[in-house]
């Protein structure tokens, strides 16, 4: 009876040793999958604010961005991507859109312990930055700057001058005949996006004097530039923050 009970104990320990253990790695790899993600995404961002900075897409390919994010992951994590590095996929960016970037990365995450291929997490992600629109010339540390549009005819002393920083309002469009902008005026539909009193959705400024059917209209957006006094064309000071 010993000998049985000893031999069933021996058996129990043959099976659940092995299962403890491939559990445990599971575990063990889940946070380094984890791991490896955050890697992935900070290198998506840092790889789109590149972009960014260099102010256009034309030498960056979906290939030439796969590369070199994959490149840049360190080996450990590569074993936790199906397929390593060659399981990395990048689509963007958009060439139809010059003010952002956007960039998408897709693989399969897996852990080292998943002998049998039953894991498979899907890991995707998208990173959207702005597009550099600064200092044309080069980055300059010290000295006065001033912000101005490039279809404006004032400069700015501050940033964040409602005149430039824009704050974007969803309206009812029952009332927007009723509506007057900052100065007392009217709204009128956009020339652009072609805005109608009874499209679903509108939009308004309140340094504006048109209404928008679409939050993403060009006419929506205003590209500020940091530049030297000397270099604002002319323009003369903003009445509000520019005294």
């Amino acid at each position: 009876m010993k000998a049985y009970k000893k031999a069933v104990l021996t058996l129990e320990a043959a099976l659940s040793v092995p299962v403890f253990m491939i559990a445990l790695m599971t575990i063990v790899s889940l946070l380094f999958m984890n791991r490896t993600g955050q890697r992935l995404q900070a290198l998506l961002l840092t790889k789109a604010q590149e972009i960014a900075a260099e102010g256009g897409i034309e030498n960056f390919t979906d290939s030439k961005i796969r590369e070199s994010i994959a490149q840049a992951l360190p080996e450990p994590d590569t074993k936790y991507i199906e397929n390593g590095r060659d399981g990395i996929e990048i689509s963007g960016p958009r060439a139809d859109d010059t003010e952002y970037i956007e960039l998408f990365l897709s693989c399969d995450l897996v852990p080292m312990s998943d002998m049998f291929g039953l894991l498979c997490i899907p890991y995707k992600r998208r990173c959207l930055v702005h597009a550099w629109n600064g200092y044309d010339h080069g980055y300059f540390g010290s000295g006065e700057y001033v912000y101005i549009t490039d279809d404006s005819e004032v400069y700015h002393l501050d940033r964040q001058c409602s005149h430039i920083k824009l704050t974007i309002e969803e309206v009812d469009r029952e009332m927007i005949d009723n509506m007057r902008n900052n100065n007392g005026n009217r709204y009128r539909s956009c020339g652009i996006c072609h805005a109608k009193k009874t499209d679903e959705k509108l939009f308004i400024t309140p340094e504006g004097d048109r209404y928008h059917n679409s939050i993403s209209c060009s006419g929506l957006k205003r590209t500020v530039k940091a530049v030297r006094p000397e270099e604002a064309g002319g323009r003369r000071p903003c009445s509000r923050c520019g005294r």
